[in-house]
């Protein structure tokens, strides 16, 4: 890919980190003191689950940073660009949508029609069936 394009890959990128690490001027690893603050049980449930929320959102935000730099770093070593999978590149298209992907559009719906067929393995066997197996077995 040429060196402008890559450049401005490389700033959209590094816009992107910018962009969630000021979201809500929070830090992605919040700590906080309750001291006693909560009066009572109810608030307590309250404050905990807005809190499980919220650590949620941060360790996705944290998540997106780490890919966002990873693609920052496969600009420097010059594979930015190329499927991890099938070593085609990937398309500018995708690139502009999803700066940090490391799969070309036709790996990445491969892998994740293996993931939905995993989860559902998971789940059928979870619940003691196999797949192909009819309900109640014989």
């Amino acid at each position: 890919m040429a060196t402008v394009k890559m450049k401005r890959y490389k700033t959209v990128l590094h816009h992107r980190i910018d962009e969630i690490l000021k979201a809500n001027g929070k830090p992605l690893f919040p700590s906080e003191d309750l001291n006693g603050l909560l009066p009572d049980l109810y608030d307590l449930a309250s404050f905990e689950t807005e809190r499980l929320y919220e650590f949620a959102l941060k360790d996705r935000e944290r998540r997106s940073v780490v890919e966002l730099i990873s693609a920052l770093k496969r600009i420097d070593e010059g594979v930015y660009g190329t499927c991890e999978d099938c070593g085609k590149p990937i398309s500018e298209k995708r690139l502009q949508v999803a700066p940090a992907a490391t799969q070309c559009i036709e790996c990445k719906v491969e892998a994740e029609k293996r993931e939905r067929v995993e989860s559902i393995r998971r789940t059928h066997s979870h619940h003691g069936l196999q797949l192909g197996e009819p309900p109640g077995g014989n």
